[in-house]
């Protein structure tokens, strides 16, 4: 079961990917039952309110737009439009929900306000969260790190803990700086400097020998192979680290 093809696609999608799919088939439900609405729609409080807004054709396409961007977005590393066009949306249904109950045309209108509005309080939450990158043959069982374009460290697998005597909650949020000799911290300063002044990176793809430090001081021979690409934040690294026996230091 552990190699089958749900356990593969969640790994493939992450936390954020799998929160917007189920995101995603909420908003086509919900569109679903706007579009075709039991009975006279109008005769309840509920769709009564949302069509004095505006038709519930209007609120069914919304929904039904925001889902498919859910479920497109899921597997792409940029997810941020699905997240935000999702929280807003939520945050709106909420909000109508809620006001109906004030002007009176909806009085147990709060019960809905009180879920859209924490369903949608939840999507926001979510978006905070740093994706993990996850292991595969493609990474071999190597130290896989994911950073910013100022250099702080977002995402750091259980392999880079083992190699670097790091844990994932100690290095999220430090700078890359921790993984290299004192020694070398000016060469990758430089380097972040060019990449964000030029936009891309010399050493994208090419196999970098270095010497990493461990967090007992200690200093090793790594193979570094770096992919540069843009996310909604600007330039962001993926990084992919392997022991090795030695070679010579480049910078960016």
């Amino acid at each position: 079961m552990r190699n089958g093809a749900l356990p593969r696609v969640l790994r493939r999608i992450g936390r954020r990917g799998a929160s917007l799919a189920f995101v995603g088939l909420v908003c086509q439900a919900v569109a679903a039952s706007l579009a075709f609405p039991p009975g006279v729609p109008h005769s309840t409080p509920h769709y009564a309110v949302l069509h004095s807004i505006a038709p519930l054709g209007v609120w069914a396409l919304a929904w039904s737009v925001t889902g498919t961007l859910c479920l497109v977005q899921m597997f792409l590393r940029s997810d941020r439009v699905a997240f935000a066009m999702a929280t807003a949306l939520l945050l709106l249904y909420g909000l109508v929900y809620l006001l109906s109950t004030f002007t009176g045309d909806n009085p147990r209108g709060w019960v809905g306000a009180a879920v859209w509005l924490a369903f949608g309080g939840w999507i926001a939450l979510i978006a905070t969260w740093p994706e993990a990158v996850p292991v595969d043959r493609a990474t071999g069982g190597a130290a896989v790190i994911v950073a910013d374009a100022t250099g702080t460290i977002q995402s750091w697998n259980p392999q880079a803990a083992a190699l670097f005597g790091w844990s994932t909650e100690e290095a999220v949020g430090r700078p890359l700086t921790i993984l290299m000799p004192p020694r070398l911290r000016h060469l990758h300063a430089a380097g972040l400097s060019r990449v964000r002044a030029t936009g891309s990176s010399n050493l994208a793809g090419r196999i970098i020998p270095l010497v990493g430090l461990r967090r007992d001081g200690t200093e090793f021979p790594i193979a570094l192979t770096v992919s540069a690409w843009h996310s909604d934040d600007g330039i962001a690294y993926t990084g992919v680290i392997r022991p090795t026996g030695g070679g010579d230091v480049e910078s960016d």
